[in-house]
């Protein structure tokens, strides 16, 4: 059996026989560093016990994909032939096609003066060093993940608003996995506001390729300045044969207010991971999600959420709906540090099981080392009640259908967690579809991808 550790040799292996894909040297920067890390991280490795087997690093990575590393691009132009149809979004649309960035001509054409949103190998000369040390710190405080993401990151997204800057459109950005072998695809999103800016990102997964497997692997960053708020949505709908690997590095400064929340409806195995770090006082987190999976779907969320600061608040709620043999994993814990006293922190983990082999997985955790602070937990794990199932049925509705209503009602906490309004009105009809059992399909998703 492959040790942990040897499930990382090929791609070690590869870092030698070929160059630096990035094609700016900010990004062979990273390359370099990641390349220099990979194997110490690949030795230091340790699989969590409480995780599940087939989402660990180890077991997802061991895969022999193919990596674009000859840099060979997809035969359409995705910027021209995908557009949102989502009614009233109006967003600043841009694409990543399998791991290669596109913006759209509304992108360049509407972009508002003090953002910045283009790929990681055309950053502004001025802003540079912005994303380098952010990308910097995400390498130095993740593990093998992260070096290899950085070891092989060929493009990436950088986006970034300036000191006081209110972007009021939402930044939409589209991963479309259109692999024709089986490829890993090395995604990179950086997203920085500055004291007092404001904005908002969507960013949307999808495979247009049902029969061929795939891996991606997204690396998220926020940075969060002093009195500055970001919202970041995350809606996954990919093919049962697409596989994701996606990490959040988020930190945040004294009276910053910070919204994640996660929407998963289709996919195979779907490994999320948190890591928010509030440094500074006064701050606001509010990190929400849900998943509904089917088949052999497995969908796990990680949180790590640590509490440097005096004053703040921060508020977790993740809900999972589990039919047929499909697989459920929570994994919270809150830190709150020596010093971060009026830390008001809250961890909730709620889960149905809609089928007898449906299996789910909680381990909320609270390591607290101050005092005067006021921190929850908890998670619970259930069917749905049959007996509201049968009063819906002796007032006439079919069984089906009431259960499609009750799972609704259970996650519309969530959903209404989003402050985007046309967001959050399209995520209860997404969720609908997926419970009535509707193909995953651009058609249905809130990007609404569609090919001229």
């Amino acid at each position: 059996m492959m040790t942990p550790a040897k499930a990382f040799d090929q791609y070690i292996d590869l870092c030698g026989q070929f160059g630096a894909p990035g094609a700016s040297p900010l990004l062979q920067e990273i390359n370099g560093l990641g390349r220099s890390m990979l194997a110490e991280a690949a030795k230091a490795y340790r699989p969590d016990p409480a995780e599940i087997d087939t989402l660990r690093p180890d077991a997802m990575f061991a895969t022999d994909y193919g990596i674009n590393l000859m840099r060979v691009g997809m035969p359409v132009d995705p910027a021209a032939t995908f557009r949102c149809g989502v009614p009233n979004l109006g967003s600043l649309l841009a694409i990543v096609a399998n791991d290669s960035f596109h913006p759209t001509e509304a992108l360049l054409r509407n972009m508002p003066e003090g953002l910045t949103v283009c790929s990681l190998n055309k950053v502004p000369a001025g802003l540079q060093h912005v994303a380098s040390q952010v990308m910097r710190e995400t390498l130095e405080g993740g593990g093998v993940a992260e070096a290899l993401n950085a070891a092989f990151l060929a493009d990436g997204v950088f986006i970034h608003a300036a000191a006081g800057v209110k972007v009021d459109k939402v930044i939409q950005i589209v991963n479309i996995s259109a692999p024709t072998v089986p490829m890993l695809s090395l995604r990179r999103v950086v997203i920085v506001a500055e004291e007092g800016a404001s904005l908002r990102v969507l960013l949307c997964d999808h495979s247009q390729t049902a029969a061929t497997p795939h891996l991606n692997s997204q690396l998220v960053s926020v940075r969060v300045a002093e009195n500055a708020a970001v919202e970041l949505y995350d809606i996954e709908e990919d093919t049962p044969a697409t596989n994701r690997h996606w990490t959040l590095d988020a930190r945040q400064q004294s009276h910053s207010s910070l919204t994640v929340n996660s929407t998963c409806l289709h996919g195979g195995l779907s490994a999320n991971r948190y890591n928010i770090n509030v440094e500074g006082d006064y701050a606001e987190t509010s990190l929400s999600g849900l998943a509904i999976c089917g088949g052999e779907q497995t969908a796990a969320n990680t949180v790590t959420l640590t509490h440097s600061g005096k004053h703040c608040t921060s508020r977790q709620l993740f809900k999972n709906a589990l039919f047929d043999n499909s697989r459920g994993g929570f994994g919270g814990k809150i830190i709150v540090r020596p010093g971060a006293m009026f830390t008001d922190a809250e961890q909730t983990n709620r889960n149905l099981l809609a089928d007898d082999n449906a299996r789910m997985t909680a381990a909320p955790q609270l390591e607290i080392y101050c005092d005067e602070v006021k921190c929850s937990h908890g998670a619970t794990t259930g069917q749905l009640d049959e007996r509201a199932l049968f009063y819906m049925q002796t007032r006439g509705i079919p069984a089906a259908e009431a259960r499609t209503m009750l799972t609704q009602a259970f996650m519309v906490d969530v959903i209404d967690n989003i402050s985007f309004e046309v967001l959050r009105q399209r995520i209860h009809v997404l969720v609908e579809k997926r419970l009535t059992g509707a193909a995953a399909s651009c058609d249905t998703c809130a990007t609404a991808c569609h090919t001229s």
